[in-house]
């Protein structure tokens, strides 16, 4: 069991504003409410960002609120922030603490659009301040769920809550009226990734309502997270070294051939199920800066079109989205695009505005 560390904030409690927009989690902003996570899933980045484990204590910023009404002051309510930092803000902690209900009132206050991820259907206890913040601006919750297998859940995430339990959150959220998504992150290769489990898992999301799904790949960026890897394996069955060996070759993710395939499949079984694989534009369709909202279609579609083969296209639109979001687009350069009509009818809100 992991021990808090109460302590106080010394800069700002929401980083900076990203560069560019994220796709997966709509955010111009990120922000975590604690430092460390009980859950601490073997596979989870964040045991590689610091030198202590990172489920033996969790950092608890007392001033928090204060600190996030602060922040809030300067920020443009069109861009959204994403509580996604490598922390799951309804961690057990949460029960004792309540940063997360605390933070989200703040952003109720201030029509503030979120997004939260998590893994743990605690989040259904606040629904009455997401429903308060979604019908004022935007409310988002998505849940990581890697497996409806509750074997192979026990194996590669044993603290976390049962993959059963959030899908009923799922439902309950959708019944709510409040977005919800799913994060099938990471793909672990060899485990997760095979058309069995795959097929298994995604018809539960479906059946559950859930609004849209994203994923990513299992990410090793050291030799530390490698052996924690490694373990988590070895609980699992025998996979020989090799295995991963041969399809990371020392880097950081899988080899592209292999996330080629497995996108394709993915997209595949999605389609057939008429699950998105990104947060559908009708969700923040005119809750968004225009800017954002544009750059975001560019991106959702610009990821299918990089599966299916239209690299040129893809480009193309990643190249455009970044430029609209920093607002360097030019007239030209949206004409180019073919979803132009589209994108100008977005962006002639910001126009009216000025």
């Amino acid at each position: 069991m992991a021990y808090y560390v109460e302590e106080r904030i010394s800069g700002t409690a929401i980083g900076p504003r990203r560069p560019v927009i994220n796709e997966y989690f709509l955010s111009s902003y990120t922000m975590a409410i604690y430092g460390g996570c009980e859950f601490g899933c073997p596979y989870c980045d964040g045991w590689a960002v610091q030198q202590r484990p990172l489920n033996e204590r969790v950092r608890v910023p007392v001033d928090l609120p204060e600190c996030v009404q602060r922040d809030l002051d300067g920020l443009d309510r069109g861009d959204l922030v994403g509580i996604t930092a490598l922390s799951d803000p309804y961690q057990p902690a949460e029960l004792t603490y309540r940063l997360t209900r605390q933070t989200l009132r703040t952003f109720a206050e201030h029509n503030q659009p979120v997004l939260i991820l998590t893994k743990s259907p605690t989040v259904v206890e606040d629904l009455a301040i997401l429903e308060r913040i979604h019908a004022t601006s935007l409310a988002i919750v998505m849940f990581t769920l890697l497996t409806t297998d509750s074997h192979l859940a026990e194996k590669i995430e044993d603290r976390t809550p049962a993959p059963a339990l959030r899908l009923d959150a799922i439902a309950t959220l959708k019944r709510a009226g409040i977005p919800v998504g799913v994060a099938l992150m990471p793909v672990l290769p060899y485990v997760n990734d095979t058309d069995l489990i795959l097929h298994t898992t995604l018809n539960a999301i479906a059946d559950a309502g859930a609004d849209f799904v994203v994923w990513d790949y299992l990410l090793i960026p050291d030799e530390r997270h490698r052996g924690r890897v490694n373990d988590m394996l070895a609980r699992i069955g025998r996979y020989p070294p090799s295995y991963y060996r041969d399809l990371y070759r020392g880097r950081a993710l899988p080899d592209l051939t292999y996330r080629n395939e497995r996108d394709q499949a993915l997209l595949e079984r999605c389609d057939a199920l008429n699950l998105p694989v990104r947060a559908p534009h009708a969700i923040y369709a005119g809750r968004l800066r225009p800017q954002n909202e544009a750059a975001l279609l560019l991106k959702h579609t610009a990821f299918r079109d990089s599966v299916q083969g239209r690299a040129h296209l893809a480009r193309q639109g990643y190249e455009l989205a970044d430029l609209i979001y920093t607002g360097q687009a030019t007239d030209a350069q949206l004409r180019a695009s073919p979803l132009y009509d589209t994108l100008n009818a977005i962006l002639s809100r910001s126009r009216v505005a000025e």
